[in-house]
């Protein structure tokens, strides 16, 4: 029962190390090493699949968190915030792909930026829960 005390922190530190696995290693490289017809077709792969794992996992930080640490209050509330966060950037790829076919870079430059930022912020909360955590 004690390893579950501090099971939100490895899945936060999961969570914490998708992203930026994802982020500054894989997408990059898509971008360099396919077309950008094969990359558009990967990355819309890809990306829904990362952003539903991100989710499930900040799900299962934020049950583990109210069952086992129900005094981490700060930390369930980033993990719930992450749970909300990428399923609003789950809901915004159909938007987010339509804009891109119909050639309306301004309206995907606003959804991507917004994606973009949304998934720092899950960044920066999943490391704030090893800061705010209670001992």
């Amino acid at each position: 029962m004690q390893i579950l005390k501090f099971f939100p922190l490895v899945l936060s530190g999961f969570i914490s190390g998708i992203i930026i696995y994802q982020s500054l290693l894989i997408a990059p490289s898509i971008n360099k090493l396919l077309s950008s017809q094969d990359a558009s077709l990967y990355l819309r792969y890809i990306w829904p699949k990362f952003f539903i794992v991100i989710g499930i996992l900040s799900l299962l930080c934020f049950i583990c968190i109210s069952l086992f640490n129900s005094n981490q209050n700060t930390a369930k509330i980033f993990s719930i915030s992450s749970v909300v966060l990428m399923i609003i950037c789950y809901l915004a790829i159909p938007s987010m792909n339509q804009a891109k076919d119909s050639l309306n870079e301004s309206l995907f430059m606003i959804l991507h930026f917004g994606s973009i930022i949304l998934t720092i912020i899950t960044l920066l909360m999943n490391f704030s829960i090893f800061i705010f955590w209670k001992y």
